[in-house]
């Protein structure tokens, strides 16, 4: 009896659908396109600078050996998140976008800092990524004044809220 199903399957031809095949997969595969924004490549590198610092954390969770384990995923994320820093250095913003991304990586390396005991110090390309974020802060303050916008107040948060 296998004989004969092995028989009537190999006469048969594979019948390949071509119209599966251009079809997505899923909508979860899909990647979308970068979006057309002047400070692209500085809002990315600091996201990926700040998504490596945080994969770097997550092998201590887990790994039951007292960082054994984990300090090799670090160091390679360490090293993944050096590289996009020294990216994000070499790039100054054009938008408040990307001051803000800045400003949020700096918040992302403090509190990484913070988790540690003793007194931890910003490395030199920290620092160097602190530095810059205040000349950036001060070109755009510069910036504003010429424009004679300088003045102009910040919606806080409290005030939105009430709102």
């Amino acid at each position: 009896m296998t004989q004969v199903n092995t028989s009537e399957q190999a006469t048969q031809a594979a019948v390949i659908d071509f119209a599966q095949i251009d079809k997505p997969r899923s909508t979860r595969r899909s990647v979308k396109r970068r979006p057309a924004h002047p400070d692209a490549d500085l809002i990315e590198n600091c996201i990926e600078c700040a998504m490596q610092i945080a994969a770097g954390k997550a092998p201590y969770k887990i790994d039951p050996t007292d960082s054994e384990f984990a300090a090799l995923s670090d160091d390679i994320s360490r090293s993944r998140a050096d590289r996009a820093l020294r990216a994000a250095l070499d790039l100054s913003p054009t938008t408040l976008d990307g001051l803000r991304a800045k400003a949020g990586l700096v918040e992302a390396i403090m509190d990484d800092l913070s988790n540690f005991p003793g007194d931890i110090q910003l490395d030199e390309l920290q620092s160097a990524l602190v530095l810059s974020l205040v000349k950036d802060v001060i070109h755009f303050q510069r910036a504003a004044m010429i424009a004679k916008t300088s003045h102009l107040p910040f919606i806080t948060m409290a005030k939105e809220e009430r709102v």
